[in-house]
């Protein structure tokens, strides 16, 4: 039995700008390597591996579950004073009576 036999054929387009890309990783992987000898739907293969693995990992940022409305509400502690969070550039002198 050849590897062949487990293989589906499928024919696909790509864009101008894939094919392109894929004809230049092709190049540029055997000119690496003079005695590799690859295929576009080796690349492409692999292309859709990657992805494929991507979706199925939890971690990836892209597949994160949202989280709910809830868990995104900062509140404020109940004894919080106001006023500007951020301190003030240059002392100014105060208005008033001389200490």
């Amino acid at each position: 039995m050849s590897n062949e036999e487990n293989y589906t054929r499928i024919t696909i387009t790509l864009p101008p700008d894939l094919s392109e890309w894929v004809k230049q990783k092709k190049a540029e992987l055997e000119a690496k390597d003079r005695r590799l000898k690859t295929s576009v739907s080796a690349i492409i293969a692999d292309a859709i591996a990657d992805m494929k693995s991507r979706d199925e990992s939890p971690d990836t940022l892209g597949n994160r579950q949202p989280q709910s409305n809830s868990a995104n509400v900062i509140r404020p502690f109940a004894n919080s004073g106001g006023g500007s969070s951020t301190a003030p550039t240059k002392a100014s002198r105060q208005a008033g009576k001389a200490k």
